[in-house]
């Protein structure tokens, strides 16, 4: 076993190469979505996309901003408003196809 030379170094490598045949497309937000944070909202497509199916919406809140809920509900929400996304009875968010 091969140990690191410092303990703050710590590399990763090919993740691009990975998360490449991940489909991302892009959001059309409505305009009333403005309150949302476009950079989130992003965010929240990509995790939904690479995420396994049948995500809780407080975990992908969460993820998003773990400081921040109201942010993370805001970014949801804007998925969901732009069709991308739908939450069922259960509080599970999952990406439309």
């Amino acid at each position: 076993m091969r140990r690191r030379e410092s303990p703050e170094e710590f590399r990763i490598s090919g993740v691009v190469d990975r998360l490449t045949p991940y489909e991302t497309t892009e959001i059309d937000l409505q305009p009333d979505a403005g309150s949302a944070d476009a950079e989130l909202v992003e965010r929240a497509a990509t995790l939904l996309a690479v995420m396994p199916r049948n995500q809780l919406r407080q975990t992908i809140e969460h993820l998003l901003s773990p400081h921040d809920r109201e942010q993370g509900r805001r970014a949801v929400d804007a998925l969901i408003d732009a069709a991308f996304a739908i939450e069922d009875e259960t509080g599970h968010i999952r990406r439309v196809t």
